[in-house]
């Protein structure tokens, strides 16, 4: 190799090391600053609003849609009927904007919605990943840019797995801003092998579990069930708010941190543990998944859907 051929390969190889230097400056910066690091998606890739999902050491941009899909791959154990994926499709993309308002990107622990990562699926699913996620992905795609509105505004989409019969009346309970949540009768939620549930708590079982919500609840030791008081309920059951110690609280948050189906329950002392019967799974309100699971099955749409639990409604584009 002569002095000019050297000279040409010494100068290809320092243009190399200032690409490979440059490439990596974003990925050092960001592990040195933050110790995360970024995994984002193009802007040139998405043209429209997104949403920043936090993985444990990454964070990544996703499209609405995209993200709907990762939300749904969450529900699709409850329902896989397409016409009923389709109007969850709707009823999330409502959440979504709605909590967005205005801007452009939101973090995903913002929206207050459980979802899984393809990794999660492809471990969930196994070989059914790739139909599963097709299928959803489809549904989304077939619905992309509906919103529900209500008197010129975007609802709380809210739904329920599994009433005790009937859904829950917005206007009655929530009020005014919810009156497009209507009483609807789900007669076929009471065949549902879900339908009764059983779960028996030892007492101190039961303080350990709310002590890790309310720290200085001030629970009896001996005797947890007497410091269990109902303040309200509905008609149907649903417990709306208890005081358990000296705390005040929904059914719906007492259901949460005992890990039950639902709040429309009612409590009983059982040799010194606590016996809860539920009926139902979710808190009533809105869509009753598992009766719109038998409507799609019927031959009913997405529409027949959302406008049989939302009353006076109406479709708009993103």
């Amino acid at each position: 190799m002569n002095q000019n051929q050297h000279r040409i390969r010494k100068k290809l190889i320092m243009a190399l090391i200032v690409i490979v230097v440059y490439l990596m400056f974003p990925f050092v910066l960001t592990m040195t600053v933050t110790g995360v690091i970024e995994d984002d998606i193009s802007d040139e890739l998405i043209t429209g609003r997104r949403i920043i999902v936090k993985y444990k050491n990454a964070t990544k941009s996703v499209d609405i849609n995209k993200f709907i899909v990762m939300v749904l791959a969450n529900r699709l154990s409850q329902s896989s009927q397409i016409e009923v994926l389709k109007a969850e499709s709707i009823m999330v993309r409502t959440d979504i904007y709605r909590i967005m308002d205005d801007q452009m990107s939101v973090d995903s622990t913002s929206l207050g919605m459980t979802f899984l990562t393809e990794k999660q699926m492809k471990t969930l699913w196994g070989n059914d990943y790739e139909s599963n996620y097709n299928l959803i992905s489809d549904c989304v795609s077939a619905t992309s840019g509906r919103l529900i509105n209500y008197n010129g505004r975007l609802i709380e989409a809210r739904y329920t797995e599994l009433s005790n019969g009937n859904t829950l009346s917005g206007a009655e309970i929530l009020g005014g801003d919810y009156t497009y949540l209507t009483k609807v009768s789900c007669p076929e939620d009471v065949k549902s092998p879900d339908y009764l549930c059983v779960s028996t708590i030892a007492a101190k079982d039961f303080i350990k579990k709310m002590k890790s919500a309310y720290e200085d609840i001030g629970l009896s030791d001996s005797n947890p069930y007497q410091d269990i008081q109902i303040a309200s309920k509905t008609a149907d059951g649903y417990v709306l708010k208890l005081q358990v110690g000296n705390v005040i609280m929904t059914g719906s948050k007492f259901a949460e941190i005992l890990g039950i189906n639902s709040p429309c329950m009612q409590i009983e002392e059982l040799n010194g543990s606590i016996k809860i019967t539920t009926k139902g799974k979710g808190d009533g309100f809105g869509v009753s998944i598992y009766t719109a699971n038998q409507m799609a099955e019927s031959g009913k749409t997405c529409d027949d859907i959302l406008t049989t639990f939302y009353s006076g409604i109406t479709f708009m584009s993103e």
